[in-house]
């Protein structure tokens, strides 16, 4: 049984850069705004709104981000497979970053309504603030 979510969709959209494994991180990125970064052995990888994204590297513009609404723990089983889940089966490509309390979602702007809709057929739901 999966479990029901909330979501909250984010107004700004994303890109999601790669850049050489031992990249300096461009210094805007510090400035407060939201930003995911991840260093792997073979990448620097971030995820940011398009208007902080760094020039001349290789880049996806065009993201959506969607958030988990909640705190969960770090052990908890289910978030991701119910989020996830639903956009699968509706053949809706995404992109997923997990951090201490909660999980995003990133969708292309030009898949947002199918994974709204996939989603909320899952009886999953979003709400709005203000």
């Amino acid at each position: 049984m999966s479990r029901k979510l909330q979501f909250y969709l984010l107004n700004d959209k994303f890109s999601v850069n790669k850049l050489a494994q031992f990249a300096e991180i461009p210094a805007i990125l510090a400035r407060g705004e939201m930003v995911f970064v991840s260093r792997t052995d073979e990448e620097l990888c971030i995820i940011c709104p398009e208007f902080m994204a760094p020039n001349n590297v290789q880049q996806e513009l065009g993201w959506r981000c969607i958030k988990i609404e909640g705190q969960f723990k770090l052990d908890e089983v289910g978030v991701m497979t119910s989020a996830l889940m639903p956009l699968t089966e509706a053949n809706v490509p995404a992109v997923s970053i997990s951090t201490y309390n909660t999980d995003y979602l990133f969708v292309l702007e030009e898949n947002l309504v199918n994974a709204v809709q996939a989603l909320q057929k899952a009886g999953h739901e979003f709400v709005h603030k203000e």
